[in-house]
């Protein structure tokens, strides 16, 4: 058996440092790699070359699922690169976790440091796969909270008599946010040329969520009618923003409530181990 781990160990470290040297030519993609969600990015370059491979590069359903993402996140035009970074990033982690764990095993003649790295590898693989996913989903919460009160702010911009575009660019620039964020890029969209169609078309999109859909689609046809019934529109949407902003809040505090509830039972069973231990030792 030990045998065995030794050679699977020598066997992946020498295909991590030959993947590390092939990938060397992706130098200047890591570099540009920053922040938390890209941990020991200098390594990726590993996942790049395993990504050169037939066998192990990003295709099929895996691909479109992280491109799509991807758009949803960045700029449209560099979804592809987000989407291999976040798959170089899944081969650099399984190969290195697996590459320790079966080094540790052979060290130690013990087999559960192999089957640890097997399984951290594919926890740890599901976790960068799922991260874009999950960021998206964090946004679409913090667009929906945040929605209500740039429904309001433009219903009221607009009665005050000020047009759509200057409203839109005051309300983008007024706080920092998800949903700002988002209306800033738009901003810019119109400012670099695009019309205020497709813009606002695009925002709807890349928001990714229902109701701001509802609320860009609103705009659009406004206007494409020279803003006739827009203030009304507005002003009706408000309303129903502020209820599903009030739902969405409550589904938060439930979700909360159910992730203190392990901890808690946690807590629980521990103090009730040290009650019965004490209680033990006195009897004893």
């Amino acid at each position: 058996m030990r045998l065995t781990e030794l050679v699977s160990a020598t066997v992946l470290l020498i295909l991590f440092i030959v993947k590390l040297i092939k990938g060397k030519k992706y130098e200047e993609y890591t570099k540009q790699l920053k922040g938390d969600d890209y941990p020991l990015s200098e390594l990726y370059t590993v996942g790049y070359a395993w990504n050169d491979s037939k066998l192990f590069s990003l295709r099929g359903r895996l691909k479109l699922t992280l491109i799509k993402q991807a758009r949803l996140l960045y700029d449209p035009n560099y979804a592809e690169f987000y989407a291999v970074t976040a798959w170089a990033q899944i081969m650099t982690f399984a190969h290195l976790f697996l590459c320790a764990g079966f080094i540790l095993a052979g060290a130690m003649d013990f087999a559960l440091p192999a089957f640890a790295a097997v399984i951290f590898a594919a926890v740890i693989s599901y976790y960068f796969f799922s991260a874009m996913g999950k960021k998206l989903e964090e946004r679409r919460t913090a667009c929906i909270i945040e929605l209500p009160e740039v429904v309001s702010s433009m219903a009221l911009l607009i009665n005050s008599g000020m047009i759509l575009r200057e409203a839109w660019g005051k309300i983008a620039e007024s706080k920092d946010g998800e949903i700002y964020t988002l209306m800033r890029n738009a901003n810019a969209d119109m400012n670099n040329g695009m019309s205020e169609i497709d813009a606002i078309h695009k925002f709807g999109i890349m928001s990714d969520t229902t109701e701001i859909k509802k609320f860009s689609s609103a705009l659009v046809q406004s206007i494409e009618k020279n803003g006739r019934e827009l203030s009304s529109t507005l002003v009706k949407q408000s309303s129903e923003m502020w209820n599903i902003k009030k739902q969405t809040m409550l589904q938060k505090g439930e979700a909360a409530a159910a992730k203190l509830l392990a901890p808690t039972a946690m807590i629980f069973v521990g103090v009730l181990v040290i009650i019965i231990a004490a209680a033990m030792g006195m009897l004893l």
